[in-house]
């Protein structure tokens, strides 16, 4: 009689648990923030700021509200064959969901370009990507991998390379 009394008690708490982790469920805020996008006219070039690409767009969520203070620039790529810029965007709301979404702006490729150079290579890990005009110059941000026209990376050391054979 007492192991029945024990289970039924385990059975009730067990049933009251489940119903509590499933209100919890149900509560949780998982719809990802909405991106709003106003019309902007400007063109990327290499003095263009991260302020003036957020610019323009703004992000709502349904429990957080406005959390356009959120919003990220997660990376720029350049397409210089089209001489455009593709900016890819980030937003959380307080809940951790996340949205991303990107905008396309004509770019000024030239200024990119040094005078005394033709080519223009882009480098960069997702986060992060920056464009140089000579890919044997150093810098700060030179991590000895580049990007060539063809899309394939390229050693900025090829005696290092070569010496390996």
């Amino acid at each position: 009689m007492k192991g029945n009394i024990i289970a039924i008690f385990m059975n009730i708490l067990s049933v009251v648990l489940i119903v509590f982790i499933v209100l919890l469920y149900l509560k949780k805020d998982r719809v990802a923030p909405e991106f709003r996008f106003s019309a902007l006219d400007m063109t990327y070039n290499a003095e263009t700021e991260e302020d003036e690409l957020l610019q323009g767009i703004a992000a709502y969520d349904s429990v957080d509200g406005d959390v356009s203070s959120r919003i990220a620039v997660e990376k720029v790529v350049l397409n210089k064959d089209d001489a455009l810029a593709v900016v890819y965007y980030a937003v959380s709301d307080l809940s951790g969901n996340v949205s991303k979404q990107s905008r396309v702006f004509g770019a000024d490729i030239e200024s990119f370009v040094e005078e005394d150079d033709s080519e223009v290579y882009e480098y960069g890990d997702g986060d992060d990507s920056r464009v140089f005009s000579d890919i044997t110059e150093t810098s700060e941000y030179n991590t000895g991998i580049y990007i060539g026209e063809d899309g394939q990376p390229i050693s900025s050391d090829a005696s290092t390379e070569s010496s390996s054979d």
